[in-house]
């Protein structure tokens, strides 16, 4: 039997995951051909399998001694390093490995991956982009770069990417968990407790599955089940952290005291519906609630912008004054405490605000409206009609706005103008009461009195409908 033969024979040996036999094998060829870079290439293989980590690196490093371009041990090596946390060791292997194999699948999906180990999530998603144009039907590249795409934040980048896994391997529990998160991260509730069930049943010891899924059903406000869940996790590993409740007394005093997950996030979410539905009042005591638990600044915001729709300017000003304390580049609190300024009567402090806004986003179109506003009572008529103008540049289909510039040019004369604008408006948004009162208006100085007399009668048909 020759060396390539014995060599062949270790090789079928790992493959069928006997590693020590094929190590033995191994060390034969080795002891009659000290020489043969491939003999401790497989052993490094062999070790890196039985995780003697340390043991790989020394005989993929005889291998490159004796091969220098050999651009799979590198790899090998390169891996080997990241297990035993040796970033920078690792990062000189891929990248030597990728110099040497520039079209190699795995040296990039290596390289990525030890990215994602160090943050560096973006240049993660550059690695798997080439790894995926070299080889586009691998579904585990699909879910590293999912991964990464959840990561840098961009949750529908990441569920795409996981679609693609699954469509290649529909038995990926990591995809289906990885998925379910990039769901629980955009309040797709239902959905995301589908997927974690999916990876569960397609892997019932998935540890990160049980603790994911008890994070969506807290904030469907199923208590017991994530109770349930987070002792399954515990079962099945002992060593996790207290943070995973072991009673439900426990799990509701982690809602009490650290609510973000669970109480908190719920009491904004159903703020958020209720605000959505015209309960004011339901909105606003949830918001109200939340903020007692934990005063973040969204959700000041959030209840300002229900006291401002509302006509509780005071109220809503001193919530955007938070806003703005915890937050002091929010430039959208700035613009909307403009708007309860201006409603109270306090122009100059409203153009301060509104100015402020600006300075901080000089594309936010509603400040550039609300400034328009505050500037025809201050009667800048034409400073008003420049900020209407680039507030339509920045956002073409603001009905509201088209409304607002038609008045100014009403005001101005220019009729046909104002005509145009408000009929503009209309196209945008139907069912407008005060687009048709504008509109009726023009009308009649006009001399179409039978227009606007059937503006009237769609204003009365609105109102009785409403």
């Amino acid at each position: 039997m020759t060396a390539k033969d014995l060599l062949n024979r270790g090789v079928d040996l790992a493959r069928k995951r006997d590693c020590a036999g094929a190590i033995a094998i191994f060390n034969t060829v080795i002891a009659y051909l000290p020489n043969y870079a491939k003999a401790y290439y497989n052993r490094g293989c062999a070790h890196y399998a039985m995780d003697n980590y340390g043991t790989a690196i020394e005989d993929f490093s005889w291998a490159i001694h004796l091969l220098p371009h050999y651009a799979s041990a590198y790899l090998n090596r390169g891996n080997a390093q990241r297990k035993l946390r040796h970033w920078d060791a690792a990062l000189e292997d891929f990248e030597r490995g990728i110099q040497l194999a520039p079209l190699s699948t795995r040296g990039y999906c290596n390289r990525g991956l030890l990215r994602l180990d160090l943050g560096d999530h973006a240049g993660a998603v550059r690695d798997f982009d080439y790894a995926l144009k070299l080889q586009p039907h691998f579904p585990r590249t699909y879910l590293w770069r999912g991964v990464a795409w959840l990561q840098c934040g961009e949750s529908q980048f990441a569920i795409n990417d996981l679609n693609r896994a699954l469509a290649l391997n529909p038995h990926c529990a990591d995809a289906f968990n990885h998925r379910g998160l990039a769901y629980l991260y955009q309040v797709d509730y239902k959905r995301s407790l589908d997927d974690f069930n999916q990876a569960i049943a397609l892997n019932e010891g998935f540890v990160d599955a049980y603790s994911n899924r008890a994070k969506a059903r807290t904030e469907l406000g199923d208590y017991a089940g994530a109770m349930k869940d987070y002792c399954t996790a515990l079962r099945l590993d002992p060593a996790l952290p207290e943070i995973h409740p072991r009673t439900l007394p426990q799990l509701q005093n982690v809602l009490q005291d650290c609510p973000a997950p669970g109480k908190f996030a719920l009491l904004n979410n159903r703020g958020n519906a209720r605000a959505a539905l015209g309960d004011s009042e339901g909105a606003l005591d949830d918001y109200t609630e939340a903020l007692r638990i934990s005063p973040k600044a969204y959700v000041y915001h959030n209840r300002a912008l229900v006291q401002l729709y509302s006509h509780r300017y005071e109220m809503a000003a001193a919530d955007f004054s938070e806003v703005i304390r915890l937050e002091p580049c929010c430039a959208d609190a700035f613009s909307n405490r403009s708007s309860a300024r201006h409603h109270l009567g306090n122009l100059a402090g409203a153009l301060q605000d509104v100015n402020q806004a600006i300075e901080l986003t000089p594309s936010l179109a509603n400040a550039y409206a609300q400034r328009g506003r505050i500037q025809v009572d201050l009667h800048q008529y034409q400073a008003a009609m420049a900020d209407f103008d680039q507030a339509l540049s920045l956002q073409p289909d603001a009905a509201q706005t088209f409304n607002e510039r038609s008045v100014l040019r009403f005001r101005l004369k220019d009729v046909e103008g104002a005509l145009a604008d408000v009929n503009r408006a209309l196209e945008l948004q139907p069912q407008f009461p005060d687009a048709y009162i504008n509109r009726s208006l023009i009308r009649f100085d006009r001399g179409d009195r039978s227009g606007a007399l059937s503006d009237i009668v769609l204003v009365m048909k609105l109102n009785q409908t409403a």
